[in-house]
């Protein structure tokens, strides 16, 4: 696994080399997860025209997209695939000018950052909004055998953490290993943790609470990958028939593709 930190967005990484289906491997080169591209500098211009992407695919709302959008690099397809069923809590959360800081919106409804991060994994897999989002994802990964795809939402976390373990189950890596791939995403966020800590400790209405809630928001955990799962083996049995059935995806000719 490589990873690669631009100025502002720290949790980028290329998922090849992970062991997958009869014991190959995922293509380097081929597919990259990170968080939104719309903070760049030249530097980091530089970095991302050197991966040689032909997609990217961002898996925030249309309000998300259009207030933030990625720095468009030439010769790259831009693809724009909401995950999130609460579209219409967009506005509350672009009221603050700052994108990270409102992914705390929730607060106002006396809901608890686990609860929040929680219930989005339990629904999103199986909404329709969701099933939409994931079924395109793969539909762009298997245009072809160049596409060479960068696949994001604003973190880099959640709707593209899931878009990663989908992924990644569907080329036969381990379950134990997609997981840890997912979680390795708390090696980043720990950073960020940090600095929203310092900035927002001042105000008013910052306490423990408020603290443990931004501190699960930013988290990747175990019990959210579980409610998803958990959800997913419900109604389909396993993620692979979820992947197979629901999202329609050819495994066959996506592993022919992307493992080596």
């Amino acid at each position: 696994m490589k990873v690669i930190e631009l100025c502002y967005q720290k949790n980028i990484r290329d998922i090849g080399g992970l062991i997958a289906f009869n014991g190959l491997k995922v293509k380097s080169g081929r597919i990259y997860r990170g968080g939104a591209l719309s903070k760049v500098n030249d530097e980091d211009i530089e970095i991302i025209n050197s991966l040689k992407l032909t997609d990217i695919v961002d898996f925030r709302s249309h309000l998300e997209f259009e207030a933030r959008p990625d720095y468009r690099f030439k010769g790259v397809t831009f693809h724009n695939f909401p995950a999130l069923i609460d579209e219409d809590n967009d506005q509350k959360r672009n009221n603050n000018n700052n994108d990270d800081s409102n992914l705390l919106w929730f607060l106002e409804d006396g809901m608890s950052g686990f609860e929040h991060m929680h219930n989005i994994y339990a629904i999103t897999p199986l909404s329709k909004e969701g099933i939409k989002a994931y079924k395109n994802f793969f539909k762009v990964l298997l245009i072809d055998n160049k596409r060479v795809t960068y696949f994001h939402c604003s973190q880099g976390k959640d709707r593209a953490g899931m878009a990663a373990f989908l992924l990644e189950i569907a080329l036969g890596v381990s379950e134990a290993d997609a997981r840890n791939d997912y979680l390795y995403t708390n090696v980043a966020m720990d950073q960020k943790i940090v600095q929203f800590k310092e900035m927002l400790k001042n105000k008013p209405y910052y306490d423990k609470e408020y603290e443990q809630s931004l501190i699960d928001v930013f988290s990747a955990k175990d019990e959210y990958l579980d409610a998803a799962i958990f959800a997913i083996n419900l109604k389909y049995g396993s993620v692979l028939n979820y992947i197979k059935e629901a999202l329609e995806v050819d495994v066959d000719r996506l592993r022919a593709i992307y493992l080596e």
